[in-house]
């Protein structure tokens, strides 16, 4: 029995994630039967802005961004500015947290509680930093920051969600104050473990993760599915 549905992207345009998320949510707020969704995906380089972030936490010019390929969009999430792109696990959950009987800061926590049992599946150790959402690990006797939580939650509809650092060029994050934090710098799996790892097998581990910290079964859908679905009940 499907509680979500489950939807795969190897790479999504950062904008066309929004339009999709938006579509979801005027969906879900007029229809609260309407079904649950969680997207596994990783995205062309772009700095997002959430609404605590202003432009100048991306420290270099507009010149630099071009050279770079990075896009650069302000949303409506929370949290101050960030990077995604290719080599980073990115998961959006869209849920109705009054039918998965679901507080806001249970959300949050099990999110966080995802990344870090995924992260033990590699034998890295992740724990929460109170008064810092995210996940954090220790590395040669330092304390980083591995993985991002910036979700939203409105009429208990969420959007948004996580961001694991896989295979992340992290240079990118040298652009910017990652989350407002300048005394902590970021990290990936890759550094840590000093080898490149196989996104197929990180999706299928995170996704298992989901089932078990949800209590949801998960139902894969295709893409052309779920953009059909969209479209149908948009009309609706």
């Amino acid at each position: 029995m499907r509680d979500c549905y489950l939807v795969e992207y190897d790479l999504l345009e950062y904008r066309k994630s929004l339009e999709l998320q938006k579509e979801i949510r005027a969906i879900k707020e007029g229809n609260r039967d309407f079904d649950d969704f969680l997207l596994v995906l990783q995205h062309n380089p772009v700095f997002t802005i959430g609404k605590r972030g202003t432009r100048e936490d991306i420290l270099v010019p507009e010149e630099g961004l071009i050279k770079e390929g990075i896009d650069v969009v302000e949303v409506k999430r929370g949290g101050e500015v960030t990077y995604h792109g290719p080599g980073q696990l990115v998961g959006y959950i869209l849920l109705n947290l009054t039918r998965a009987k679901t507080s806001v800061d249970q959300f949050i926590w099990k999110m966080e509680e995802i990344l870090i049992m995924l992260l033990k599946i590699y034998e890295i150790e992740g724990w929460r930093k109170e008064g810092y959402p995210g996940v954090w690990t220790d590395y040669q006797k330092r304390k980083w920051k591995i993985a991002a939580i910036g979700a939203r939650v409105s009429k208990m509809i969420t959007s948004h969600g996580l961001a694991l650092n896989v295979n992340t060029d992290m240079d990118h994050f040298r652009m910017i104050v990652p989350c407002g934090i300048t005394e902590y710098e970021p990290i990936s799996m890759k550094q840590v473990l000093n080898k490149s790892l196989v996104m197929k097998d990180v999706y299928e581990n995170f996704e298992n993760t989901f089932e078990e910290v949800f209590d949801m079964k998960l139902e894969k859908i295709s893409i052309n599915k779920f953009e059909e679905m969209i479209k149908e009940n948009a009309k609706s």
